[in-house]
């Protein structure tokens, strides 16, 4: 008869048999385990089987609990041992010595996957974190471009902005209100190909295209102070 795909011990832990060995040596590991390596296996042969089955078995009651919950943080293997044997005591329990050694390579096993998932997520974090400050120095580093909106023939500056969108704007609102209301206005831009000052023109009506005195010029600012272009 071959080896059991499950079986349920009295302590209410339902194992499942994971491989069989060379010499057909069913070895088994607690269902709440996903992944459980070669060497964490157990058999059952002495562990007070109560009943198998061979097909996996519905729940009932409550889930096995997660080992890993029942760690101490600071709590040495040895120490753990005893405070499980001490509960397993203090609940009027048999301690299957067996049974609880392979509890404990389980859940060492499990400790070192949180301990190994946490230092790969701090891993990842730092850098992360690196990146976006070399980027935050990138952008700090650059020089930023600022789009002044003026009529110099006015010595009128309207103000600065951070794109020259929003300069053109305040150069189109400026003068659609130096005309009656209701009067037909086009806008367009002309930009010269050498210094890049973009000149606001302007169609009114049937009227011909004239040009308005409102210019949009890009200002690069630095980052930071040139003493030797300040010389």
């Amino acid at each position: 008869m071959s080896a059991p795909l499950v079986v349920n011990t009295r302590d209410g832990v339902c194992w499942t048999r994971r491989t069989v060995t060379s010499g057909g040596i069913a070895l088994y590991a607690p269902e709440s385990v996903r992944t459980c390596p070669d060497f964490v296996m157990a058999t059952l042969a002495e562990h007070g089987i109560a009943g198998s089955a061979d097909a996996l078995p519905v729940p009932v009651g409550s889930e096995p609990r997660d080992l890993a919950g029942t760690f101490g943080p600071d709590e040495k293997p040895e120490e753990r041992q005893a405070r499980w044997e001490n509960a397993a005591w203090a609940a009027g329990r048999t301690v299957d010595r067996n049974a609880l050694a392979v509890y404990m390579v389980v859940a060492d096993a499990e400790q070192q996957k949180l301990a190994d998932d946490w230092a790969k997520s701090v891993a990842a974090g730092d850098e992360e974190q690196r990146r976006l400050r070399a980027r935050v120095a990138e952008l700090e580093a650059a020089p930023t471009t600022v789009y002044r909106a003026e009529h110099p023939d006015s010595g009128i500056t309207l103000g600065h902005y951070g794109t020259d969108t929003a300069a053109r704007a305040h150069c189109e609102a400026t003068e659609r209100r130096s005309w009656p209301t209701g009067t037909s206005l086009s806008f367009d831009w002309i930009e010269d190909e050498d210094d890049g000052v973009a000149e606001l023109v302007v169609t009114a009506g049937q009227n011909e295209e004239s040009t308005t005195g409102y210019i949009v010029t890009a200002i690069e600012v630095p980052s930071e102070y040139d003493e030797e272009a300040d010389a």
